[in-house]
């Protein structure tokens, strides 16, 4: 199970989220979505996307703990996309989860929430002996200002690994939640297809049932 969490709203969870749930599917996986936000985006582009995905919305730690290892032993990946905050429900999120992305853009306030998101998966991790895996991706990133740059140094002292890839600000995506469909699908949005996929292929491991793979310590100027 793999679950985008963050403290703060709007840096991308959902958006995530749909991509990684039906580019996991066209390599082959079977794939399930949890949809814990509750403006339930994710679930409403997706269903729209593609319906033979299965979608729960679970929005109570109960249902979180009961249902997910049921929808984890039924599909090879289960993407959960996380509620804005890390109340119990995000807790109860890590709990289950095999991997924990946690997505934030080049801002103090996104840097802040990010910082209480990585104590909340340490907590997690110390409770389950170091499960969720997880790693911290810039996202939104605008290549080659200083704010960006800053952004790489500091999110290096949380403590947690950073992709290497990055995802850029585009209105690709944007566009992509209003049209339901994804990057790779619209003739105009090659640079974001060729970005995502790339994040994506850096999370997985050669193909294999696992994250894991090109991680490093935030540490280079930003792309």
């Amino acid at each position: 199970m793999i679950a985008l969490t963050n403290s703060k709203g709007g840096v991308g969870k959902s958006t995530l989220a749909v991509h990684l749930a039906v580019w996991l599917k066209e390599q082959g996986f079977s794939v399930a979505l949890i949809d814990a936000d509750v403006q339930h985006s994710s679930s409403r582009w997706l269903s729209r996307l593609d319906p033979s995905i299965p979608i729960q919305r679970l929005h109570t730690p109960d249902d979180i703990i009961e249902q997910a290892p049921e929808m984890k032993a039924n599909a090879d990946y289960v993407v959960a996309d996380g509620p804005a905050g890390m109340a119990e429900v995000t807790r109860a999120i890590l709990l289950v989860a095999d991997r924990a992305i946690i997505p934030l853009g080049p801002s103090a306030l996104d840097l802040f929430a990010a910082e209480q998101s990585a104590r909340v998966v340490a907590q997690a991790q110390q409770i389950r002996g170091g499960l969720p895996e997880a790693f911290l991706l810039l996202n939104r990133v605008q290549s080659r200002t200083r704010l960006a740059k800053e952004a790489v140094e500091a999110v290096a002292l949380l403590g947690l690994p950073v992709a290497r890839k990055r995802v850029h600000l585009r209105t690709a995506y944007a566009d992509a939640s209003g049209q339901n469909t994804v990057v790779w699908r619209m003739p105009a949005a090659r640079e974001a297809a060729v970005e995502l996929k790339s994040v994506f292929g850096e999370m997985m491991d050669h193909g294999e049932k696992k994250l894991g793979g090109d991680l490093e310590r935030a540490s280079a100027a930003v792309s």
